[in-house]
């Protein structure tokens, strides 16, 4: 997000009751009071506005009717900007569409959701590529990144920087898998707004792949901590939520991304890179590591 808004590219955020803007003061972006689950008030948002990134998505662990606003809301929203005029939608989905099967996938892999978290996700996509087949505007892009580590990632990131901070940790098994910078993620829904791909369509964003032990180890090696990572058994529990865990299971790989060059997108971050800035992130806010 923070990308978008430095790009100049966002000039209003919508934001519900409660919510921290920070982030939005800092950058001069107008933010505007709204409900995605209320139709009516999502009318002023949406004034004298071209393009709608939708974020919002929270999470399964999180306290919130996540189902209501992955379908809901996702529908609210579109038909707000169709009635504001928007020439583009462009929405960030998840790899989690596809269910938590091992397994590496592309564009045109089945959906398997088995969760109710999963199976919203795909419900969202499923009403943004019925909208797109019966209207012209806006054009709606979906974006499936893979999972989300940097800065203040609370579910992956935090885990891990508390653990080597005590020195060792238990990380659930996990093969070879994608994972994604939220700057990538940025530029990637940045692009968007202009693909050249059929109303509807989806494209897969990376950053980098990884085992869940190359990830945590490399966050050491930033941090300068020796750190010795085991792997959670039938003792040994892990730190990271269920929902989290089974994500790193599952160690779902992105392999064709050939939507990649019609976007004229490219990843930034590394492996190297990603936790070097996590490292930078820890070092000015080392609170983050202590126990809630």
């Amino acid at each position: 997000m923070e990308y978008l808004f430095q790009q100049g590219e966002i000039s209003k955020g919508v934001f519900r009751r409660g919510s921290h803007l920070k982030i939005m003061d800092s950058c001069g972006v107008q933010g505007v009071e709204a409900d995605l689950l209320d139709h009516h008030t999502l009318h002023e948002a949406m004034e004298g506005v071209d393009v709608v990134y939708y974020m919002a998505s929270p999470m399964p662990d999180a306290d919130s009717d996540f189902i209501k606003v992955n379908t809901e809301g996702v529908l609210n929203v579109l038909e707000a900007a169709t009635e504001a005029k928007a020439k583009a939608f462009v929405y960030l989905s998840a790899l989690d569409v596809y269910g938590f099967v091992s397994r590496t996938v592309t564009p045109s892999s089945p959906f398997s959701p088995s969760t109710e978290y999963q199976k919203s996700k795909a419900e969202a996509e499923r009403i943004l590529q019925e909208f797109a087949k019966r209207n012209g505007q806006p054009r709606i892009a979906i974006l499936r990144p893979a999972k989300a580590v940097g800065p203040r990632d609370e579910s992956l990131v935090v885990p891990i920087l508390r653990m080597v901070a005590s020195g060792k940790g238990t990380l659930p098994p996990s093969g070879r898998m994608s994972f994604s910078h939220p700057k990538d993620i940025a530029q990637a829904m940045y692009r968007a707004t202009t693909w050249n791909s059929l109303s509807g369509a989806a494209v897969l964003v990376k950053s980098f792949d990884a085992t869940l032990v190359e990830l945590a180890t490399q966050i050491a090696t930033a941090m300068g901590k020796p750190f010795e990572a085991g792997r959670s058994g039938f003792l040994a529990r892990s730190p990271l939520s269920r929902y989290t865990t089974e994500h790193m299971k599952a160690s779902i790989r992105i392999d064709e991304q050939p939507g990649w060059k019609d976007l004229g997108f490219a990843p930034t971050y590394t492996l190297k890179s990603t936790c070097e800035e996590i490292a930078r992130w820890y070092e000015k806010e080392p609170w983050v590591a202590e126990d809630a």
